[in-house]
């Protein structure tokens, strides 16, 4: 899938979020990202501030093997992981969105920091090719 955005990939596909969180985490896993944070946006407003707001959850998203790669080459990179995959549901469908790692590790030096950012690309491309074909 080409970027959405000059800064990220997104896509709506009209399923709840419940049953698109599901998919996101089992493609993602197949192009070998692990979730190793999530923050239900929608429960966190309530509890801290009272208000509703529709389901919305940012999942980090993190391929160990490139993550790796890039803290090895540059230890900053760790200020911009892990990916976040972000679902809103709007209107009965689920929005689902992610900054391209391009954008996001842009600003970090070294060789082996832009090839895992341009791998990290590829993968969820490819994640949001699957999405888009369900």
């Amino acid at each position: 899938m080409k970027p959405s955005t000059a800064y990220s990939f997104s896509l709506s596909i009209d399923q709840s979020l419940s049953e698109v969180d599901k998919m996101v985490k089992n493609v993602l896993k197949e192009e070998g990202f692990g979730i190793i944070s999530e923050i239900d946006i929608a429960a966190k407003l309530k509890e801290k501030l009272g208000v509703e707001h529709p389901p919305h959850i940012i999942l980090g998203a993190c391929n160990p093997k490139l993550a790796h790669k890039a803290i090895q080459d540059n230890p900053d990179v760790a200020l911009a992981l892990p990916c976040n995959v972000v679902l809103q549901e709007e209107d009965g469908g689920t929005i689902i969105s992610a900054l391209l790692p391009s954008v996001a590790l842009k600003p970090f030096e070294g060789l082996q920091v832009q090839e895992s950012s341009c791998s990290a690309e590829e993968a969820l491309s490819r994640v949001f090719d699957a999405l888009a074909s369900k």
